[in-house]
């Protein structure tokens, strides 16, 4: 019996945002409308659904495997292969949730902080690794490290963490985010994405969330890192002709300097070139930058919608 989105997304374990964009931009499927044009899908979408998540979590990119007949798709997976976890790295015993346990995206938050408490970054780094194959690339990013990243902001901020736990725990991100998934291959003719912070935005966090996102959506990305002159970033893409530029700012907000940095940017940029701008503080500066050709990204899901346009 045909289902509504809402339980669609359950049943796959993809989010409704991503149904919908595979949907209306590769064509995956073709949900029926009722009479108040409310999604439903049968059993066969729903099927299709668990394979391409299968498959994209495996190496494969939607835009290669999105218009295949159901029964390829099943071919398909039939050859992925799922590393197991390596046996001679044993677990803590006093891990804060055995990893049989970890379902929920809260908990993998928990183990993760148990685990910088602990300064142990190999069990951080598997319960991470987890939350990946539990919940996909995507549903790790969105689910586990944006909200992880923050608690561990929040708990550094009001003495819940020491500064080392904090340091720890971000290095151990930083490594797993610059790291491509196994598997995972950019397409020969990808548009070309150059992420970087400006130079006095020394956060680098959501540039790496940047960078690891543009690349699972078939991006071939040129990461620069944190804290670098915009002049410097321009002239990486200007010579790579990339595509488009991603920029971060988190912190400080409203200033002055870097506000004419952003003003400079887009200057120093080929029209052509895309210059788009996300992070805690985007909203800030977009409301004194109004005529500035700067697209502008308020959250995850923004900075997929933008990601996609030049996808195909």
């Amino acid at each position: 019996m045909p289902c509504p989105i809402q339980l669609a997304s359950k049943l796959s374990g993809l989010s409704q945002h991503v149904i919908r964009i595979w949907e209306r931009r590769y064509s995956a499927l073709s949900p029926t409308r009722t009479g108040t044009n409310r999604r439903m899908y049968c059993d066969e979408a729903v099927k299709r659904l668990k394979l391409l998540k299968i498959l994209t979590e495996n190496g494969h990119r939607i835009g290669g495997v999105a218009r295949l007949g159901t029964a390829e798709l099943e071919d398909l997976a039939k050859d992925v292969q799922v590393i197991p976890a390596d046996p001679t790295m044993p677990v803590p015993a006093d891990d804060l949730v055995k990893q049989s346990q970890l379902e929920e995206p809260e908990k993998y938050i928990d183990a993760a902080i148990a685990a910088s408490k602990r300064y142990d970054s190999e069990g951080l780094r598997r319960v991470l690794l987890q939350a990946r194959l539990h919940l996909g690339q995507r549903g790790m990013l969105h689910q586990v490290i944006c909200p992880l990243v923050v608690q561990l902001g929040s708990k550094w901020q009001q003495g819940g963490l020491r500064p080392s736990h904090e340091h720890i725990a971000t290095a151990v991100i930083r490594e797993l985010l610059l790291t491509p998934v196994p598997g995972c291959q950019t397409p020969k003719h990808a548009p070309e994405l150059v992420v970087a912070t400006p130079a006095g935005e020394l956060h680098e966090m959501g540039a790496l969330i940047v960078a690891a996102t543009a690349r699972d959506m078939g991006w071939y990305v040129t990461y620069l890192g944190p804290n670098l002159p915009v002049e410097e970033i321009a002239a990486c893409a200007i010579a790579r002709h990339a595509t488009a530029v991603a920029l971060s700012v988190v912190y400080p907000e409203n200033c002055p300097r870097i506000v004419e940095q952003l003003r400079r940017m887009r200057e120093l940029l080929p029209p052509s070139m895309r210059c788009i701008v996300g992070g805690r503080a985007a909203e800030g500066y977009r409301a004194v930058l109004p005529d500035e050709a700067i697209e502008w990204v308020k959250c995850l899901h923004g900075l997929d919608e933008a990601l996609c346009k030049n996808l195909r």
